[in-house]
């Protein structure tokens, strides 16, 4: 009877932990996920929509716009007929003949170019030397025939059938005053004030109040 009591006393704390055991065994939960209705796109309200015909046509409009202007400016224009393409192989450049020295046949030095006289029509008639003085003190300026004129080497060597003497005698060419244009009349004046006016869109009363100070 003894030997049945032990045997029990010692089964029971088995027993009674391996049912312990089970019943503090972390039980899966029942939550299961949610159903996805029938025909719905995961996310996609973050997906976004598929773009529409008209929004692809609209977003393609400037590019194609672009495309035009970009084959409009390579192509190649037609250059005028007031444009001088180069330099004739008999021509030269005013600035090769300003301030070279003019020679008379001996050799001697009469005067340097100071500049041009030239007419409407773009002929050169005559050319401005200054002749005399010393150092530029007492320099008078003479203009001579352009077509006087030997030059040589695109003007590196110029020279004039004259003597320096004879330079030294001839009168002084004497200028005109350039011609200026007429100045604006009052009417034109006016407009041209109406027009500033009118462009800062204020009128007198405006500029007052905008010049006023506030009162509290």
């Amino acid at each position: 009877m003894k030997k049945y009591f032990y045997i029990t006393a010692i089964a029971l704390p088995i027993v009674t932990g391996s049912g312990w055991a089970q019943e503090t065994t972390i039980q899966p939960t029942d939550q299961a996920p949610a159903e996805q209705t029938e025909g719905e796109t995961p996310d996609a309200g973050m997906a976004g929509r598929a773009p529409a015909a008209g929004d692809m046509a609209t977003e393609s409009a400037p590019a194609e716009g672009m495309a035009a202007e970009s084959a409009d400016s390579e192509t190649t224009v037609p250059p005028s007929d007031a444009v001088v393409p180069q330099q004739d192989s008999a021509e030269m450049l005013g600035d090769w003949l300003l301030s070279t020295s003019v020679t008379s046949p001996d050799g001697e030095t009469i005067g340097s170019i100071k500049d041009f006289i030239i007419t409407e029509d773009g002929q050169i008639t005559a050319v401005i030397l200054g002749v005399g003085g010393f150092l530029g003190i007492g320099e008078k300026d003479i203009a001579v025939d352009y077509s006087q004129l030997d030059i040589q080497y695109d003007g590196n060597a110029i020279q004039l059938a004259m003597t320096r003497e004879e330079a030294d005698a001839a009168p002084e060419y004497q200028y005109r005053d350039k011609e200026t244009p007429p100045p604006a009349t009052g009417d034109a004046m006016g407009a041209t004030g109406t027009d500033m006016n009118s462009e800062t869109g204020m009128t007198g009363g405006e500029a007052g109040t905008m010049g006023a100070a506030p009162t509290e």
